[in-house]
């Protein structure tokens, strides 16, 4: 660990509204493990509505006199300061590298894994030093990471601005192959796809309403402007300065939302930095001296003002540096501009005298050294650069401590130290309480549903996990995925309201997001109190082929948010009639809503069943269930219907011998070429687990019977 290397992780176990977590706190690690307590009296409590009981987490490095990482401390060594106040250290972590990366993806995770941003800047960088960041990028990638880091990639252009094409995935070979195709063809990563839609969906609604309130409104909706291929005004493109001012405004935006990620984020930029003259002044400057005639005070004068910094651009990127330092951002600088006096042979751009004016080295170098970072100047070779910055990174405690956080948005300064003398100690300086959500500006919004839909641990409004199902269907002659959730109206409380938006996210088998969905899903107030559960569905056209679908719901008044998964298989051809769609579950039930797009059919239109009497399971079944309902649709010339038969088959998890089903057909309707056919099922009484149900499905008019199958878990 290099000496003066400030660094540290903060993060929460939250004990929230939405969520009640068990949280275990390690009071010491050893060489034997580590030893657990129960989660103390005074944390298992539902907090009031504006006040999470949560344990912050704080990632530390401590180094011994000689720079080593010191592995020998226990919890009872270090002590923490919130707000200049003591409190008790209530959860310990020590976490090497070599433990972790041994342990792989099954081993135990740290409450707080290592974060790192890969951000390359293309917009002041030439086509060599991108090729000097690709291939460094590429080899810690390959080599460096640990299973358990979390990667976001980013790059600024001149064309379209910042793009977050991954964010917090520890899915590394997705992130690796957006990478190795920079240059060669257009890769787009799933935060990418998903912020593109939110871009041009946030768009239409602003239609008509010019009006930017703020600057960060306008930041938003220039660069929505620039990811969706429109123009800004060409007064706004023109220059160095302008396309430098747009750059640190982006900077500056992504800096405040990376206030709410919890933990430490290590930042590792590639660019050639912004031209010293701008920020700091030419060198020696330019002194207006004697002068006769008005064209030589002109002549001065104009010298004196190109020899100034832009002021605002350093007002800039002073705020620059404030926001990255409070965001808890270190900056590890990467110089990939060219080494001065090179030369190239087809022009001597490097050999010119004014070329340490306009170079970025000493804006890279201020950025690592406030933020707590390094600089890696261009001399040095970019594939060591990444490996020291892993490693400086690799060894660490996680100390957690008690809070009554507020959403308020205030600043917390903390300060940990260790009892024992002869210890260098490199923690962060502080922390932000959340704030409302109503207080997001539609950047944070955006960095918000981007965590909420793909990232495994989102924060600080921490989602309910639901239950989803997905089903392939034939509708009108094509084949459909139709995903639906079942949402409790009392866990969900603060979810439905007149502000409540679904969203259907659709990955393919490479994990790309392949399409996109959204609507409205407005709740009153009276149908809260009328109803027990919630059904929002999607139902559109897909391609052949095998997916995992994901249904998030976010208010937009309050931010609380959930979601849930289910995979779906759609084959490669479309069945020959006779066929037999997927069989779906429901059980009585009159206090249940289905909310659908405007316009789109319901799960009740689709599967003609009464919702005022039954509503869908999506895959999880009351314990107490000793009858079930299905609804099929078979696809049958009209008549075959007459002398139809319908057998029932339900299958445990541990694999012995299904049992018949008593059933009843207790409707038959006809909708042109459909039968949609409700039954009534007896299961008796089961215990917990994992189910399977297969439907048989035949008569006098079938050459064979038709078979599907659907499953549920008690």
């Amino acid at each position: 660990m290099k000496k003066g290397l400030c660094l540290a992780f903060i993060g929460v176990i939250v004990i929230s509204g939405l969520a009640l977590l068990g949280v275990t706190f390690l009071a010491q690690t050893g060489q034997a493990g580590q030893q657990e307590q129960q989660v103390p009296k005074e944390l298992q409590v539902r907090p009031k509505h504006e006040v999470t009981v949560a344990v912050k987490l704080v990632q530390v490095y401590v180094t011994d006199k000689g720079g080593n990482p010191a592995g020998d401390l226990t919890a009872d060594d270090f002590e923490i300061y919130d707000n200049n106040k003591p409190v008790p250290v209530l959860h310990f972590e020590k976490h090497f590298a070599e433990e972790l990366a041994a342990a792989g993806t099954e081993g135990p995770r740290p409450a707080l894994n290592r974060k790192f941003f890969l951000f390359f800047d293309l917009a002041f960088t030439d086509a060599r030093g991108l090729m000097r960041a690709k291939n460094a990028a590429l080899k810690f990638m390959e080599k460096s990471l640990l299973p358990t880091d979390e990667i976001s990639l980013v790059t600024y252009t001149a064309l379209r601005g910042l793009t977050l094409h991954e964010y917090m995935t520890r899915d590394h070979a997705r992130v690796r192959n957006i990478i190795e195709n920079f240059g060669l063809k257009s890769v787009t990563g799933r935060a990418e796809n998903l912020a593109n839609f939110f871009y041009s969906d946030t768009l239409m609604t602003l239609q008509g309403d010019e009006v930017e309130t703020t600057p960060e409104d306008s930041f938003f909706t220039d660069q929505a402007r620039l990811q969706t291929g429109q123009m800004l005004d060409t007064a706004r493109r023109q220059g160095y300065v302008d396309q430098a001012r747009f750059y640190l405004d982006a900077w500056n935006n992504l800096a405040k939302v990376l206030r709410t990620v919890p933990g430490y984020k290590n930042i590792v930029l590639f660019s050639a930095g912004l031209a010293k003259q701008l920020l700091f002044g030419k060198t020696g400057g330019a002194v207006v001296g004697d002068w006769s005639t008005p064209e030589q005070l002109a002549a001065q004068m104009a010298e004196y003002d190109a020899a100034q910094a832009d002021t605002g651009l350093r007002s800039d990127f002073s705020r620059l540096l404030k926001e990255l330092k409070n965001s808890n951002c270190a900056v590890f600088t990467v110089d990939i501009s060219r080494v001065h006096k090179e030369m190239d042979v087809e022009g001597a751009g490097g050999a010119m005298p004014g070329a340490r004016e306009l170079d970025g080295a000493d804006s890279l170098k201020q950025l690592a050294s406030e933020t707590g970072g390094r600089f890696y100047a261009n001399t040095v070779n970019p594939e060591n650069a990444m490996e020291e910055i892993v490693n400086t990174t690799k060894n660490f405690y996680i100390l957690g401590f008690k809070v009554d956080e507020s959403w308020d948005g205030k600043y917390h300064k903390v300060k940990v130290k260790v009892k024992k003398k002869g210890y260098n100690v490199y923690s962060q300086a502080g922390y932000f309480n959340p704030k409302p959500f109503r207080e997001y500006n539609n950047f944070e919004r955006l960095l918000h549903l981007i965590e909420v839909a793909l990232t495994e641990e989102p924060w600080p409004y921490v989602p309910v996990e639901i239950p989803v199902a997905s089903l392939n269907l034939v509708e009108k002659g094509w084949p459909m995925a139709l995903t639906f959730a079942r949402a409790s109206a009392e866990e969900l409380g603060e979810v439905f309201g007149a502000k409540t938006e679904a969203y259907l996210l659709i990955f393919n088998e490479k994990g790309e997001l392949a399409l996109i969905k959204k609507f409205r899903a407005v709740v009153s107030e009276k149908d809260k109190k009328e109803n027990d559960a919630f059904l929002p569905s999607f139902l559109l056209p897909i391609k052949p082929g095998k997916y995992e679908c994901a249904l998030v719901m976010r208010n937009l008044d309050t931010g609380r948010a959930a979601r849930g998964r289910a995979a779906v298989e759609v084959p490669g051809q479309l069945p020959v009639m006779p066929y037999l769609d997927p069989p779906l579950l429901l059980r009585l039930d009159d206090r249940a809503k289905e909310i659908s797009a405007g316009g789109e059919p319901t799960l009740a239109s689709i599967y003609g069943y009464n919702p005022g009497t039954y509503s869908a399971v999506a895959g999880r079944v009351p314990p107490e269930t000793r009858k079930l309902y299905a609804a099929l649709r078979l696809a049958c010339p009209a008549g075959w219907e007459e002398g139809l038969a319908v057998g029932v088959e339900l299958t445990g998890e541990g694999g012995e011998p299904g049992r018949s089903l008593p059933v009843a057909v207790l409707e038959k309707k006809r909708e042109g070429q459909l039968l949609k056919v409700l039954l009534e099922l007896e299961t008796g009484e089961l215990g917990a687990g994992e189910y399977a149900v297969t439907f048989t499905v035949g008569g006098p008019n079938f050459a064979q019977p038709l078979r599907a199958t659907t499953r549920f878990s008690l």
